[in-house]
């Protein structure tokens, strides 16, 4: 971790600032204090400024602090805004940079009364990018894990059958699993969807129980030692409508071409075009409604955006979804879900479950 906090240092200057401002809460989460520090308690403060790598928590996480937090000099207080503020004097800060979107108007209206003399400088949310959207080997490694833990859960739950079974069981069955397998929790709210409800690209899981021939989508993740996963697999219980096979076959053929032509170099809304492309001419384009993937790493959504407006080339050290679907109202809908690294080779699939139109009786 103080590698990652020493860039951050080196960069004050070309940011303007002469210290930068992370805080966690369990209101308002910042998930770059633990990246930068490795803690992962619920409430702490995270200063650098051009001469102090500072970490303030409160009595609760001191051995916590102790055994997560490296690079940092912690300090435990009672009163952070106190601490903060006595800090950035004895600093001489005048220019304060905030990690804007992950604290609230509250704590930072507290501290500023307490530091009149500071400029409070809202720093933009990209401005950490650059060092989490490629992934160390160590991270990879993290993003596999939770990858697999969350394949196998689901696949005991598929292959135990679907038939007859609450939306909301089968959602509490597969996060169960994370847990006994070794997860922290999910990633998100697990989606089950069957019926015609599957048309709905994130529908929630409900008490309406699965019948006979319904198609069924479970998109699924969780998080493994800071880091998530994300998948979507497709189900059908019984015998699938011929439509409803189409339509698979398209989503399932845009998965995979996309998987084929994803390089290093190659521009993130381009390979979002692959897919795109092959599920117009397949005659379901209209009904494609999301960018075809987004990044996954500490949070469940992050950079690079493969979509028609993403921005940027893809690197090597990336993770991200690949994940076409088609929704049709009054149907159902077929989503294929992949989480990928992107190595010299091409994309590497991390999840585990099966793309094909699963059978789960």
């Amino acid at each position: 971790m103080t590698e990652r906090a020493l860039l951050l240092h080196r960069r004050l200057a070309s940011l303007g600032v002469d210290a930068v401002l992370f805080n966690t809460s369990e209101v308002v989460p910042s998930t770059n204090l633990r990246y930068l520090s490795g803690f992962c308690g619920s409430d702490a403060s995270l200063l650098i400024t051009r001469t102090e790598r500072l970490l303030f928590t409160d009595g609760r996480y001191k051995t916590q602090a102790k055994e997560q937090v490296t690079g940092f000099r912690i300090r435990v207080v009672r009163n952070k805004p106190a601490a903060l503020a006595g800090a950035l004097k004895s600093s001489g800060v005048k220019r304060l940079g905030i990690e804007s979107p992950r604290i609230s108007y509250e704590f930072v209206t507290r501290l500023a009364r307490r530091v009149p003399g500071v400029e409070i400088v809202p720093l933009k949310e990209r401005f950490l990018e650059e060092f989490r959207i490629c992934k160390a080997d160590w991270e990879r490694e993290r993003i596999k894990r939770a990858a697999e833990i969350a394949s196998e859960a689901c696949r005991e739950v598929v292959e135990a059958g679907l038939e007859g079974r609450r939306e909301c069981d089968v959602a509490a069955d597969i996060e169960a699993g994370f847990r006994v397998k070794g997860a922290e929790r999910v990633a998100f709210e697990t989606i089950v969807a069957s019926g015609v409800r599957s048309a709905l690209p994130h529908g929630t899981a409900t008490a309406r129980r699965i019948e006979r021939n319904d198609p069924v989508i479970i998109d699924f993740g969780c998080r493994y030692e800071g880091y998530c996963s994300d998948e979507t697999v497709t189900c059908v219980v019984g015998t699938a409508a011929s439509e409803f096979v189409n339509i698979h076959s398209a989503v399932y053929d845009a998965h995979m071409k996309a998987l084929d032509a994803a390089r290093e170099g190659m521009k993130a809304r381009d390979l979002d075009r692959v897919a795109r492309e092959s599920i117009e001419k397949a005659g379901f384009g209209k009904y494609f409604m999301h960018g075809l993937g987004h990044g996954v790493g500490m949070e469940i959504h992050e950079p690079p955006h493969v979509s028609p407006r993403g921005r940027g080339v893809l690197k090597v050290g990336m993770v991200f979804t690949i994940e076409p679907g088609v929704y049709i109202e009054g149907i159902g809908g077929v989503r294929l879900e992949s989480l990928v690294y992107l190595g010299t080779d091409g994309a590497e699939v991390l999840c585990q479950m099966p793309k094909d139109l699963i059978a789960a009786d």
